[in-house]
């Protein structure tokens, strides 16, 4: 009798550590293409804003009269509170962001 060796294969004879590397690479390749942006590449903490822009690149008031536009609301803390905005083309895209604080 000969003596066989022992593999961690799949169905197809491939090595399991292979298919799986094959699934992580996909994993990333197809993460990538589904979050991936062009400019700019992430979007920055300001006061209490998550803007695109960091620093604010255009007044809250061109922002919140843009036809397109984002606006919510956040809180330093209890007592400084900002209005956040995001100015969009038609197409969807932000071009601009806008920040105005307040304390109270």
């Amino acid at each position: 009798m000969s003596e066989e060796k022992m593999t961690a294969t799949g169905r197809r004879g491939g090595s399991r550590r292979g298919f799986l590397a094959k699934i992580g690479v996909a994993g990333l390749v197809a993460s990538g293409a589904v979050f991936a942006r062009s400019t700019p590449a992430m979007a920055g903490n300001y006061q209490c804003c998550n803007l695109v822009y960091v620093p604010p690149n255009i007044s809250y008031s061109t922002c919140s009269s843009a036809r397109y536009k984002y606006i919510w609301y956040c809180s330093v803390n209890g007592y400084l509170h900002c209005n956040c905005c995001e100015r969009k083309t038609s197409s969807g895209s932000i071009n601009a962001s806008a920040i105005h604080c307040q304390y109270n």
